[in-house]
């Protein structure tokens, strides 16, 4: 009965005082039905009850005050009684109620359920005011004009304590909505069924059986079944209802109350006779509720016990589980440094057990310690469990245990003694620590360091020889040089193909004078020819024994172990074979130095690329692009370079132009083509008639420029009458020809001959010789 007191969406509305009232009015309406004739008491007052549970939830205090006020004069005043009465009636149920409240909120305490301590709070409440309410009755009474009497207070205080111990626990609950329990099993309900027939069979027999016999326990039998085995509510509902039905029946003269003749007596006996039953029913209940919320906590906490006793068990079979597979070697001692236990792994580490009857002094022969040198024998103040004895900790403490015909453990040992909450010593634990793992890793990086800093070193001399093979004036000899530095070899060699089907030296150091590489690549058979037919690399620890070695290579370098790495440009090809050569021998090439010599080609390869396009760009910028000729730029150094030899040697020198005759008619009327192969043919065959030292050179168009070192004009003339004599195609050439004198410069020398050319362009097909004058230098004026 859990009541708002607020109409949704409106204003808001008293709904549970409005609803009290109600019940409150009914309960006084039919408590006043029951008035005994000839008196002003009531056989029961279930007002009583209403008016209490009312007050104990009351959130209108006044307005409540004046409802129960009103009611309690409306229906007195209509079932008879007088103003007297009404005044005193009014003030009698306020007080009873709010007392009743106050009380229970100071004694009761709903949140810890309905025990038997919050029961004998519930009936002292009651009975507390209700002794106040009948003693307001009682003087109401008396000013009303009535005789009060003992037999009147003590009717008037119990059904006024019957009502409130009937009414008010089944109101309260159904407003707290206090859940029921109703049987869950079928053989429950059809138990909760058969005791409500026999409740029922009970009062048949008691108000409709025969009469005189005394039958009224029967009903006591009911209620202790209902309370020993249902639910409170269902108990506390069965009473009110057994209530009624003891009420109404003994009121209509059926019963064994009905007989007794006092009136006043007779509403006693019925009141204590309801207020017994409920009094039973719920001390019954409640005591079965304890005893079943005992059993309750008593089987958890009998299953926290035995979970806390499995889980104890567990934790000591894990903890010994962890002691017996742990990698860490655990020793526990006592106080004075016996030994107490040892786990699996010490154990099996000292290859004995723990001994508690072994002198500590003697534990380092016992159980073979020693000093971190697995030498020296430990002294007992270094042993490290005597060590935390005496210190109360000790930590990073080295030792080797070296059992004879065993490998060696070393340890490192961390302890501390256990103490009580006292401060006394009760043993040392020791917890040792296998470092052989840690010492093999530790070799291990210092291997690895130490090879890494060799190939470090490799590396940075890799680094150095690229260095220097790229800026090298000649990278075929720095790139051979570089070899024998990282590979700490005695000779190395360059062998690359010369474009008539032979592989020859083209770079060599430390190797003999004598030394000449000469091979054909489809006859020959060589070490060298397999790795640049095959673009392999090898290394021969004795070259002498290998079947494709060639002795005579061989013995003129006096190799004894080689290795060789094939060069390969950025477009795959094979443009050489680097040849390292150890006149010692050498059992193994060990991988880094494989590694750097493999760079150290691909680095050759570049310094090729670059420096044959080096030179290719230099004799772009030397050369005429289309006869190959030198070009004017470079003639004019090389005629300065021949004048300062010719001047320090006192050699002849001599200058020529040749000019091809009729060219521009030969352009026209065949074609610039035709004249491009000719400039083409002209130069190669002039080429053929010319020694290695002379120069000849595009001067522009179709005329070139000869320079001659070592010739007179003389002997030049028979060198450019041959040159005539070899042009191409049917065609000639004039010819100007002039010796350098001492004192010329290149420039003057040129004029001479140009000018002796242009005189032979007069008949054409024919060389002059022209001269040209020393230049006198004008006498230097001094001054004093």
């Amino acid at each position: 009965m859990n009541v708002p007191d607020a109409a949704p969406g409106g204003a808001a509305l008293p709904v549970r005082s409005l609803t009290f009232t109600a019940l409150f009015a009914v309960a006084v309406f039919l408590g006043r039905l029951t008035i005994l004739d000839g008196t002003s008491l009531s056989l029961v007052w279930p007002a009583a009850g209403v008016a209490a549970a009312w007050f104990c939830g009351t959130r209108n205090r006044w307005l409540d005050y004046l409802l129960l006020a009103a009611v309690t004069v409306v229906v007195n005043a209509l079932t008879g009684a007088g103003p007297a009465l009404l005044a005193g009636f009014v003030v009698t149920n306020l007080g009873q109620a709010q007392l009743f409240a106050t009380l229970r909120r100071r004694w009761f305490s709903p949140g810890s359920g309905l025990g038997t301590r919050q029961l004998a709070a519930l009936l002292g409440t009651a009975a507390t005011a209700c002794a106040v309410g009948t003693l307001g009755g009682t003087l109401t009474v008396a000013a009303a004009g009535g005789t009060p009497s003992w037999l009147g207070a003590a009717v008037w205080f119990t059904r006024n304590f019957a009502g409130i111990l009937l009414v008010a626990p089944v109101v309260l609950r159904l407003e707290a909505r206090v859940h029921v329990a109703w049987p869950r099993t079928r053989r429950g309900r059809v138990e909760l069924v058969a005791a409500v027939a026999t409740s029922c069979l009970a009062y048949a027999a008691v108000f409709w059986g025969p009469s005189g016999i005394p039958l009224s326990f029967l009903p006591l039998a009911a209620t202790i079944w209902l309370a020993l085995r249902f639910d409170t509510t269902i108990v506390v509902v069965t009473d009110l209802v057994v209530a009624a039905i003891t009420v109404v029946g003994t009121f209509h003269g059926i019963g064994p109350f009905a007989g007794i003749q006092d009136d006043a007596a007779r509403a006693l006996v019925v009141q204590v006779h309801v207020g017994f039953v409920a009094a039973l029913g719920m001390a019954l209940a409640v005591g079965r509720d304890e005893r079943a919320e005992l059993l309750r906590r008593l089987s958890t906490a009998t299953t926290q016990a035995q979970q806390a006793h499995a889980e104890a068990e567990r934790s000591a079979r894990f903890s010994d589980a962890v002691l017996a597979s742990v990698g860490t070697g655990i020793v526990v001692a006592d106080p004075g440094g016996r030994l107490l236990l040892f786990n699996d792994t010490a154990r099996a580490w000292h290859g004995l057990d723990a001994d508690d009857s072994l002198d500590p002094a003697l534990h380092a022969d016992n159980y073979h310690l020693y000093g971190p040198d697995g030498v020296t024998p430990l002294t007992p103040a270094q042993i490290p469990l005597l060590r935390t004895l005496a210190e109360g900790s000790v930590s990073g403490a080295e030792i080797v245990i070296a059992r004879p015909g065993e490998g060696s453990v070393p340890v490192v040992c961390s302890g501390r003694t256990v103490t009580d909450e006292a401060g006394t010593v009760l043993g040392a634990v020791v917890a040792m620590h296998d470092l052989s793992e840690v010492r093999s890793r530790e070799a291990q990086l210092a291997s690895a360091n130490a090879q890494l800093e060799l190939h470090a070193g490799r590396v940075e001399r890799l680094a150095e020889a690229s260095r220097a093979v790229l800026v090298a004036d000649d990278p075929r000899r720095a790139v051979c040089e570089a070899a024998i530095a990282v590979a700490g070899a005695h000779g190395a060699f360059l062998a690359q193909p010369d474009g008539t089907g032979r592989l020859v030296a083209t770079a060599a150091t430390g190797m003999p004078e004598d030394f000449r590489l000469d091979l054909d690549v489809r006859r020959d058979t060589s070490l060298t020819l397999s790795s640049y037919l095959f673009c392999e690399p090898l290394f021969v620890a004795d070259v002498a024994l290998h079947p494709q070695a060639n002795a005579r290579l061989a013995a003129v370098g006096g190799q004894v172990s080689g290795a060789w790495q094939p060069v390969v440009d950025a477009d795959g090809g094979v443009v050489g074979v680097l040849c390292v050569v150890w006149r010692d021998r050498v059992a193994r090439l060990d991988p880094t130095t494989a590694a750097v010599l493999t760079g150290l080609a691909a680095e050759a390869a570049h310094a090729f690329s670059r420096a044959d396009l080096l030179s290719q760009l230099a004799r772009a910028a030397e050369h005429d692009p289309l006869t190959g000729a030198v070009n004017r730029r470079r003639w004019d150094d090389l005629a300065r370079t021949e004048i300062a030899r010719a001047t320090r040697s006192r050699t002849p020198l001599t200058f020529a132009l040749i000019d091809l005759d009729h060219f521009k008619r030969y352009n026209d009327t065949r074609g610039h083509l035709a004249g491009d192969d000719l400039l083409r043919a002209f130069t190669a065959a002039a080429a053929g008639q010319l020694r290695e030292v002379d120069t000849l050179a595009r001067w522009g168009g179709e005329e070139f420029a000869l320079l001659l070192p070592d010739c007179s004009a003389a002997d030049a003339v028979a060198v450019v009458d041959r040159i005539r004599a070899a042009v191409p195609d049917g065609q000639t050439c004039t010819v100007g020809v002039c010796e350098w004198v001492p004192g010329l410069d290149a420039r003057a020398v040129v004029e001479a001959a140009d000018r002796a050319l242009y005189a032979g362009k007069a008949t054409r097909n024919t060389t002059v010789v022209g001269s040209a004058e020393p230049v006198v230098s004008a006498p230097k004026a001094f001054s004093l």
